[in-house]
């Protein structure tokens, strides 16, 4: 499973201190009892669309572990109307979230038995009817199913939990101008009048919310990778544009064979794109679905592709198929393993710096839910429903525990690893210890300090690193220090550090040990360096603020062999704001032959430099051919606040135009955050305009927050009603939220979040959550307490989101006004230090010696030199 947003929600603005991860009322979860065994599934369904219901028999073949008079399933919602045991109906009951049935005669230990349950439902969760409406008049009609984390028992009764493997069947009934897909393969299709009946069958046992039915009109397209036929089902006239997401399916096939050493598992592989689909993507066995936002055109594609998605769906065939998490406290076994192979994926097809990229993405997604959030361990059992354990830790933290674990063994012991833990466990359960295991057996290292380290406890360390050439001795000093707070239960961690060091143009790399909270390593360096990288590559899982001379960030922009060493440079470089930092970052920016994320980064790092040459590289670069960076370049520009030439650029991007709808995207939301006199007209305009995932018109309504104008207002509560685009709808929200109360408007923004909390997307529901804090109004409070919400994601944000406003969190007026106030501050540092830079350049070269308070204080160290901070 993938979610669709990689921002952390509901966070208090400028929160610095996280609240627990566990909310009140949670409790301890275990592994579900198994006295019996689910052995196969067969679910017969009719499919009614126009009462969005469903009328069948799942069949459920069990046999005991020990001896049983009963069976308990789960059910929520299901009216089951009769129960049969190898034919005979039997006496059963139904709580509404459970049927217990009474079996004719106890089972012994071994014994097998069929116990069918005929039932009726409108499910609310598992299974999701859609069609045009008043609102989405060209929606289409479709029925699809997402059963994780526990929503398998909304749409048939099943033993829903994830150890519960077993075979199964899915035969669907439907309209005839219709389709279906269902896991494993078709063994019969046959249309009787106007309604059509498809059945599939799953020969390999798989878990209960792995079990799938798609129903819907469909164009398709086909394709093999080796010998395993691919199937693309895709809404009617998109052929190209889902073609552009998922070409490149084979080659991944081909790849996660080769990593995992164990060929594609199962029968085929099919993906398919629905509408309004409530994750990502969901990897159900053969048969992944996709929501269908993610397919794009070809200028679109300038910029964005969807491989992260396509490549963490298709992991999860090995990964959560293959191998299933016996509970849900493990299921990062299901989603770090699936996102972690998005990055090796980003290696094989791409290469090793965006694979370096990417997981720069994923952690930063992770730091900022620390920040924002939470920090919990990976495995962590207290919680109110499984899915409130789906979160940054579960994904990105999970998958960057398994980069941590690859660079303490290497890559070739770790590809031994996966490969044997792959092979001891297929078509199993595990749990954290078995992986554990398995790279002890296949490296002979016992990595168990690093399982209770990153898995088993929360956090991770935060390093200052100190760096000083001392030439009397010629050694370099290197002090490093965890500072991470250890009373939460984060510990001082053990881990290595890499230092590459050159010396007159050869590098010379260190391994540190750290295992203390603080170390002072001299290395032996017998002339200055011009180079000393610290984690040069960025492998550290945690935080890390390198202070050392600006001249060696300087040299290591310019010619750091590692494009993440540059990147970082880059943004330590902002943080100096001195002239040859910024000519530094100016010559990074035009070099088109360096990797855009580091060009991007020195966009980003003149913008928050904001001095008149930091502007006039920024504008000369605005046209620079590299979508991504031009895009970083816009985003940069706006930066300067109240700047007529950087809003007069600005504003001809978006009157013009750009190839990239991201450009033009960013062109809207920093021209709100100029503050240009005439934006709003341009911004309002620029909020109608099409693009993929409306970009463009939701960057858009971000300047209208930006711009802090009252009359942006009534133009972001238009665009919240039901029948705007989806992603503008949510943008706005936020927007309301930023400016209801510069506009004296509170009262109307908390009754119309009230009624957006019962809106029919639930992703609206989640961005009032979300903006919740940021209105930062108490009466707020009534609608997120009584409304029930069936998705219990909305319900977590919802809690977080009282838990923030009754602690009164600072508004986002509040802390706008601080921002302004500390950027007037820097505005006035850097005019001093611009008069400095003056000073010292026009003083006489000649001058013979300089004053011995000087000498000594650089002799000391004490020069104070750029900090970089993660």
């Amino acid at each position: 499973m993938r979610c669709c947003h990689r921002h952390a929600p509901v966070a208090a603005a400028g929160s610095s201190d996280p609240h627990p991860f566990s909310l009140p009322g949670a409790t301890e979860h275990y592994a579900a009892p198994r006295p019996v065994r689910a052995e196969h599934v067969r679910i017969d369904l009719d499919l009614d669309f126009a009462w969005r219901a469903l009328a069948g028999t799942c069949t459920t073949r069990v046999s005991a572990v020990r001896t049983v008079s009963t069976v308990t399933f789960d059910a929520v919602d299901l009216d089951v109307t009769e129960a049969r045991v190898d034919g005979r109906s039997v006496t059963f009951s139904n709580s509404g979230a459970h049927v217990r049935v009474e079996l004719p005669r106890a089972l012994d230990a071994g014994q097998a038995c069929d116990i069918a349950l005929t039932y009726r439902a409108r499910p609310r969760r598992g299974l999701y009817f859609w069609g045009p409406d008043a609102g989405y008049p060209d929606r289409p009609l479709q029925a699809w199913t997402q059963g994780q984390d526990i929503d398998a028992r909304c749409w048939f009764p099943c033993l829903d939990t994830p150890a519960q493997k077993s075979t199964s069947e899915v035969i669907a009934t439907f309209p005839a101008h219709m389709t279906s897909l269902s896991n494993g393969v078709l063994v019969s299709d046959v249309t009787t009048g106007e309604r059509r009946t498809q059945h599939h069958r799953m020969a390999q046992p798989h878990a209960p919310y792995l079990v799938t039915l798609v129903v819907g009109e469909f164009d398709e397209a086909t394709d093999t990778a080796g010998t395993t036929p691919l199937r693309y089902l895709f809404p009617k006239g998109r052929r190209e544009d889902a073609l552009r997401c998922v070409a490149r399916t084979p080659q991944m096939i081909s790849a996660y064979e080769s990593i995992t050493g164990e060929p594609y598992p199962w029968s085929g592989y099919a993906q398919v794109f629905v509408t309004e689909f409530i994750l990502g993507g969901m990897e159900h066995t053969t048969a992944t679905t996709l929501v269908d936002t993610v397919l794009h055109d070809a200028r679109a594609h300038l910029d964005y592709n969807a491989e992260p998605l396509i490549s963490h769906e298709l992991a999860h065939q090995w990964f959560g198929n293959l191998l299933t998490c016996r509970d849900w406290p493990h299921g990062w076994l299901n989603e770090g393993f699936a996102t972690y192979f998005e990055v090796l994926w980003k290696e094989r097809g791409d290469n090793r710096d965006e694979a370096d990229h990417h997981r720069a993405l994923d952690l930063e997604a992770y730091l900022s839910e620390t920040r924002e959030r939470y920090a919990r361990p990976i495995v962590a059992r207290k919680f109110q429903a499984p899915m409130d354990l789906f979160d940054r830790h579960l994904y990105e933290k999970g998958g960057l525990v398994l980069h941590e674990l690859r660079r303490r063994v290497g890559d070739d012991l770790f590809m031994r690893a996966l490969r044997h833990y792959v092979a001891s466990h297929r078509h199993g359960v595990v749990e954290t210890v078995d992986l554990a295991r398995a790279f002890e057996a296949a490296t002979g290292h016992n990595l168990d300090p690093v399982f209770d380290q990153y898995v088993f406890s929360p956090g991770h360390p935060e390093l200052k690193v100190e760096v000083r050439y001392e030439a009397d001795d010629a050694r370099l000093r290197i002090t490093v220090r965890q500072t991470q707070r250890a009373d939460s239960g984060t510990p001082v961690f053990r881990l290595p550090l890499e230092v590459a060091v050159t010396v007159n143009g050869e590098d010379t790399r260190h391994r540190l040990e750290l295992t203390d909270a603080e170390h002072r390593f001299h290395l032996p360096c017998p002339a200055a360096p011009t180079q000393v990288r610290v984690d040069p590559r960025r492998d550290v899982l945690g935080t890390l603020d390198v202070d050392k001379a600006v001249g060696l960030w300087r040299e290591e922009l310019a010619n750091a062999p590692e494009a993440r060493a540059r990147t970082e440079a880059a943004h330590a470089l902002g943080k100096d704001g001195g002239l040859s930092s910024v000519e530094a970052l100016g010559r990074a920016l035009k070099d088109a032959k360096r990797f855009w994320a580091t060009r991007a980064a020195c966009a980003k790092a003149l913008g928050r430099i904001r001095t008149p040459e930091a502007r006039a590289l920024l504008l000369d670069a605005v046209a620079t051919e590299h979508p991504r960076v031009r895009r970083a370049v816009v985003a940069a520009l706006g930066e300067f606040r109240h700047d007529v030439e950087a809003a007069g650029s600005l504003r001809s991007v978006l009157e013009a135009g750009d190839a990239s709808y991201f450009v033009e995207a960013e062109a809207a939301r920093a021209l709100g955050r100029v503050r240009a006199p005439d934006a709003l007209p341009l911004l309002e305009a620029a909020t109608a305009r099409p693009s993929f995932q409306d970009v463009i018109g939701a960057s858009a309504m971000d300047g209208l927050a930006e711009t802090q104008d009252p009359a942006a207002f009534p133009v972001a509560v238009a665009r919240t009603a039901y029948g705007q685009p989806a992603f503008l709808r949510r943008a706005a929200v936020s927007t309301v939220a930023k400016l209801a109360e510069v506009a004296n408007r509170k009262r109307e923004a908390v009754d119309l979040f009230a009624q957006l909390l019962r809106d029919p997307q639930f992703r609206v529901q989640l961005a009032v959550c979300d903006a919740a804090s940021t209105l930062g109004d108490r009466r707020l409070l009534p609608a997120l307490e009584g409304t029930t919400f069936s998705d219990p994601r909305t319900r977590r944000y919802a809690r977080e989101a009282v838990r923030t406003l009754r602690e009164g969190a600072p508004q986002a007026r509040e802390v706008a006004s601080l921002r302004e106030e500390l950027d007037a501050l820097k505005q006035e540092t850097r005019t001093l230090r611009e008069k400095l830079e003056t000073f010292t350049l026009n003083a006489q070269p000649s001058a013979p010696v300089r004053k011995p308070v000087r000498k000594q204080a650089a002799k000391r160290g004490r020069t104070p030199p750029p900090k970089r901070r993660r």
